[in-house]
């Protein structure tokens, strides 16, 4: 008995250890090799510019004080701690997030744990997801994103923890890392709707108690309360609104706004692969990374919502073509494995019937926030909604787990798809690092 629990425990710390190193080599060589490139970073100039101010002025700028002043503070006060008027500041911030990358990670772990998934086909995937461009670029970034979609990720870990060993203080951290969410970035108020959501058709199919879902919806919605000072002796004190943003400063939003570039149904309802652009062009932003826009809707994605999920869930809204044409090989087949990789999970077994569920209710919740608020192609992004990460993860391992048991063929196949993936992930960073200015 002694010597399982030994060999299980040596295990665990191998596969973390192989994990944390795969990480930490893919997100080095990222920023070693590509230091400067500021356009992998949205809007990376504001975000540093609020940092230094709060550094400076040891308080909170006003909403419209700068580019990106309207956003939560949580994110800022933490960088605010790394020399923000040294030189090594960016730097060390985007360290920063490759920790938020690894949390994520070790969220996935986790999760993927419960449905009693083997540590060797958890790394395979893991290496996979976590070696996509999207990915790379989110947890490498100096942007509030990265460190959302790292408690993204810790929270839906914690809400399974609790579903499967109920004790009162994961409630308590629930509701800390709730509150720690909604004040990094307003947008994780879609990822506890799409929880909520999921815990309430649970109950009616019975799937779970009432009494349970309620105690892990309770906390996230607490969480969310705790930004209603913030909110009110903030935001409406210097502006006269609880949620300030800076969509007003787009002087050219109109050409970006999906109502009146072809319509919403048109948008959300068409099937992918049915435009000409989804053929042409691997990326979903037209154009040389941000410095070329134009008054053209698919400028800022694809023409269709699924299509859009992903391609930035694969590139983000970047296009190499006209820098480094020499990536689109690679490109084009990342996006043709994730697409097989995408078709032979589409089915839905019973046993993580739940992570199905969540996947197109975030995909739904998410649609119905860009259609009726944030109605602009370029929400349609994956640093918003990278927590589909988490059951595309349990899914494919799911599906490995199954093959490895029932189909050898298949489940051989699957591996090779996935190591492929990886190859054409690392071949496709190293094709740029190699030729971007």
């Amino acid at each position: 008995m002694q010597n399982i629990i030994k060999h299980g425990y040596n295990s665990r710390v191998l596969f973390l250890i192989l994990l944390i190193s795969i990480w930490l080599i893919i997100s080095f060589n990222f920023i070693i090799t590509l230091p400067n490139v500021n356009c992998f970073s949205h809007d990376m100039g504001g975000h540093v510019v609020y940092s230094k101010f709060i550094a400076q002025e040891k308080k909170l700028p006003h909403p419209y004080q700068g580019w990106q002043t309207y956003q939560p503070p949580a994110y800022y006060l933490i960088n605010q701690l790394f020399s923000p008027l040294l030189k090594y500041h960016i730097f060390k911030v985007r360290i920063c997030s490759i920790f938020y990358g690894l949390i994520f990670l070790l969220s996935c772990h986790i999760i993927m744990t419960h449905w009693n998934i083997s540590t060797s086909i958890q790394i395979l995937v893991l290496m996979y997801f976590m070696s996509t461009p999207a990915f790379v670029h989110l947890f490498t970034t100096y942007n509030n994103d990265s460190l959302a979609m790292g408690l993204s990720g810790l929270i839906i870990a914690v809400c399974l923890q609790y579903y499967f060993k109920p004790k009162f203080y994961v409630l308590i951290i629930l509701f800390i890392l709730a509150a720690f969410g909604v004040y990094t970035k307003y947008n994780l108020v879609l990822l506890f709707f799409t929880i909520g959501v999921v815990l309430f058709g649970a109950v009616l199919f019975k799937a779970i108690k009432i009494k349970m879902a309620f105690k892990i919806v309770i906390p996230l919605f607490l969480g969310c309360l705790t930004l209603v000072p913030y909110m009110r002796l903030h935001n409406y004190a210097y502006t006269g609104k609880y949620l300030a943003d800076n969509a007003d400063k787009y002087s050219f939003s109109p050409y970006w706004d999906i109502r009146s570039q072809g319509g919403r149904l048109h948008f959300f309802l068409k099937p992918p692969a049915t435009t000409n652009g989804e053929w042409t062009d691997p990326y979903a932003f037209d154009s040389n990374f941000h410095y070329e826009l134009s008054a053209k809707p698919f400028y800022w994605t694809k023409r269709t919502f699924l299509s859009s999920i992903l391609t930035t869930s694969l590139f983000g809204e970047y296009n190499y073509s006209a820098k480094v044409p020499s990536a689109d090989k690679w490109a084009w087949i990342t996006l043709w494995i994730q697409v097989i990789l995408l078709f032979n999970i589409s089915y839905i077994p019973k046993n993580v019937r739940i992570m199905n569920c969540f996947l197109v209710i975030s995909l739904l919740v998410f649609g119905l926030w860009i259609c009726f608020s944030h109605y602009i192609y370029n929400s349609v992004n994956f640093r918003f909604f990278a927590w589909i990460i988490i059951p595309l993860c349990v899914l494919t391992a799911s599906e490995l787990t199954g093959c490895q048991k029932e189909n050898i063929i298949k489940y051989r196949l699957l591996v090779i798809l996935l190591t492929v993936g990886c190859w054409a992930h690392v071949l496709f960073f190293n094709t740029l690092n190699n030729r971007l200015p």
